[in-house]
């Protein structure tokens, strides 16, 4: 009888880890989706310029690995390092079509019916309320410079990818007042 229980709970255990690795796979979404949410509540706020879209998204993973500690991802995608800096290789070709004119609509996405948490929104405006204000060039700047991940990794043609555990290390030292 006790081996039953044993197996039982240990059934249990399992299908709720197995439960926990699905929800880390629905609270991932497409960079395309993040991007626009930002177009959807902001385009009439701002210049929003496929640069200025790589870059927020890109921050945005950043800060979300900081703040969750790393144990929730944003986005379901890696970020590249590319000669202009760090690019979710989904969305660029999404904006590629766009050119460099402010965007008004949303960009097409397969990833279509993904809807964002009420609670991740709030972090995705706070991301804009910080970084909101500032041109693609000035964001793209702040993504190359010394220390920061992609500074790191960059060679000129080599597209590597950006390590999670460097970009969690970057933004929380953010985090932590220097001494």
């Amino acid at each position: 009888m006790e081996y039953v229980i044993i197996a039982v709970l240990l059934i249990v255990l399992f299908l709720v880890f197995l439960r926990e690795e699905e929800k880390q796979r629905v609270m991932s979404y497409s960079p395309t989706t993040i991007a626009n949410y930002f177009i959807e509540k902001h385009s009439k706020d701002g210049e929003l310029t496929p640069m200025k879209l790589l870059k927020l998204t890109y921050i945005a993973y950043g800060w979300y690995l900081a703040v969750t500690e790393k144990t929730k991802k944003l986005l379901n995608e890696q970020p590249v390092a590319w000669d202009y800096g760090p690019v979710f290789p989904s969305l660029y070709g999404n904006l590629k079509r766009v050119g460099d004119l402010k965007i008004k609509d949303k960009l097409p996405n397969q990833a279509s019916g993904e809807k964002i948490t009420s609670e991740d929104e709030k972090f995705l405006d706070k991301i804009w309320s910080i970084y909101g204000k500032f041109d693609g060039v000035y964001l793209s700047a702040l993504t190359h410079q010394e220390g920061t991940p992609w500074k790191e990794v960059y060679c000129p043609g080599c597209n590597s990818i950006l390590n999670d555990d460097s970009i969690y290390e970057h933004y929380k030292s953010k985090l932590t007042p220097s001494a």
